[in-house]
């Protein structure tokens, strides 16, 4: 069930680039605003009360076990298998 929030408006620039994204992804805009804005309420679900905390205290607990990764090395890995998906 969908409910029409026509009073929402977005400043232009904002539309311009919703719609270049849309044309980019070859997604309606309107599905791009419905799953920025569900990623939106889910990471504030994610950070809200005191689940945050012990999911903090978890992490914090792994890395003092020695089980995290080094962010450069992953955003490497992840930037080199970006790239070669990208066509030639």
């Amino acid at each position: 069930m969908h409910q029409r929030f026509d009073q929402y408006d977005l400043p232009a620039s904002l539309q311009a680039e919703l719609q270049a994204a849309a044309a980019q992804e070859h997604r309606p805009a309107r599905e791009l605003l419905c799953d920025a804005v569900e990623q939106f309420l889910a990471e504030r679900r994610w950070f809200s009360g005191r689940d945050a905390h012990s999911k903090i205290a978890r992490g914090l607990e792994s890395l003092s076990q020695g089980k995290g990764l080094d962010g450069e090395s992953v955003m490497a890995d992840l930037l080199a298998e970006l790239d070669a998906l990208q066509p030639a």
